[in-house]
């Protein structure tokens, strides 16, 4: 049995005519940092959605935690994920409100942290409080990019799904993100074409296409 977090194992997938993995393998293990790598089209985003049970494999197997992937092994670690897409979009209203509308789903209500709680991780991202203040749609990218990540990491889960973390971010930010994110008991698997973000990974995963 295997001893990664995630196994993927020869598995094949295509939409339609188009394949997009072919006999396609990669082993995960607990807390490493993994940056995947692949042009447009190669399937970054189709390997998270396969990850969380979203898409499904005609041929192979995925294993978690050394379980074959099956109704109660998604529900399982879906309560142990966090996906932050690179354009996160939660909506017009105050991002306090929005955040705490997170934590209110009943897989995330013992993580919610107290609001100096959140204003001290928001800080050590380079954002004041007066961020939970403002309406969400009026952040800018990076900001919206640096909520996201301080909500993924308040969550406390097992993984961190990350599209992109450092798209919109400039150095400075960059190196307060990697400082919060990249800790050891985390296991983080982004999709990025940051060098910067990249060279702090501890693996890299390329993705070919096939189109």
């Amino acid at each position: 049995m295997s001893s990664g977090l995630f196994n993927i194992q020869n598995i094949h997938f295509r939409y339609d005519d188009e394949s997009v993995f072919e006999d396609f393998s990669v082993e995960i293990n607990q807390g490493e940092k993994i940056a995947i790598k692949g042009e447009s089209g190669s399937g970054k985003t189709t390997l998270f959605r396969i990850l969380l049970g979203f898409e499904h494999p005609e041929k192979g197997n995925i294993l978690y935690q050394g379980e074959s992937y099956s109704t109660d092994t998604i529900h399982k670690l879906r309560k142990e994920v966090a996906w932050l897409p690179q354009d996160l979009n939660l909506g017009s209203g105050n991002t306090s409100e929005l955040v705490d509308f997170i934590f209110e789903f009943q897989h995330n209500i013992e993580s919610k942290p107290s609001r100096s709680k959140l204003v001290e991780t928001l800080n050590q991202l380079g954002l004041g409080e007066d961020t939970l203040d403002s309406k969400f749609s009026d952040l800018s990218t990076g900001q919206r990019q640096r909520v996201g990540l301080a909500t993924c990491f308040l969550l406390n889960k097992k993984v961190l799904l990350l599209d992109e973390p450092t798209s919109a971010l400039d150095e400075q930010s960059k190196q307060k993100v990697t400082d919060l994110i990249l800790q050891d008991n985390i296991t983080v698997i982004s999709t990025s074409h940051d060098p910067w973000w990249v060279k702090r990974c501890d693996r890299i995963i390329e993705l070919e296409n096939y189109g």
